[in-house]
């Protein structure tokens, strides 16, 4: 009787603990707030270089005429990715966190060019159904989230899931629409997807 009660609840840990590493945050971020523009022109190779940490999260440093900008990826698992761009002073001008498609999540943060915080946007206000709730969605359906044709976007309060099953072309396509208050379906539609199409 007793390891029969202990089997669901070791999976049920195992399942918590394998959806938090999921999701990377602001405060797990190993990126510093301040860009460090001197080791930047000694390293750079055009207009970006990389760096790989242990562990294999990989930050790419990049400059524009306008700013300078930072993308730390941590290694899979983790869906989301940590945006911070600087000011030509090398002052933080904003940061958040993001799905790789740019679909922003949580609280953004800017800043001045002194380093002042000047403005917060809460992306996911209004969402009650959230990102994790999607990435569960996905999972339970086997849908591969590191695929190159995965992609999750949302506007006026609706999700959009779009991506691809199969092992052989022709392949299916899904297209799915989820309310992002009830996450009730709205729309579900399943096409055929061509290579290079």
């Amino acid at each position: 009787m007793k390891k029969i009660i202990l089997i669901p609840l070791a999976l049920l840990i195992l399942n918590c603990m394998s959806e938090k590493v999921y999701f990377n945050t602001l405060a797990e971020s190993k990126s510093s707030d301040t860009f460090d523009i001197e080791e930047f022109e000694k390293r750079k190779i055009g207009h970006q270089y990389f760096d790989t940490l242990k562990g294999g999260t990989v930050i790419r440093r990049t400059s524009s005429n306008i700013e300078y900008s930072e993308y730390e990826t941590p290694p899979p698992p983790n869906l989301l990715e940590v945006y911070r761009g600087f000011h030509l002073n090398g002052k933080l001008k904003i940061k958040g966190i993001y799905y790789p498609n740019d679909v922003e999540l949580g609280i953004w943060r800017e800043y001045d060019d002194e380093g002042n915080l000047i403005k917060e946007e809460n992306y996911d206000e209004g969402y009650e159904y959230s990102f994790e709730d999607v990435v569960k969605f996905l999972r339970l359906r086997g849908v591969d989230l590191f695929h190159r044709y995965t992609s999750i976007t949302r506007n006026n309060g609706v999700w959009n899931i779009v991506y691809v099953k199969g092992d052989k072309y022709p392949k299916d396509i899904y297209d799915i629409d989820i309310d992002g208050k009830t996450g009730k379906v709205l729309s579900k539609a399943k096409n055929v997807f061509q290579e290079g199409s």
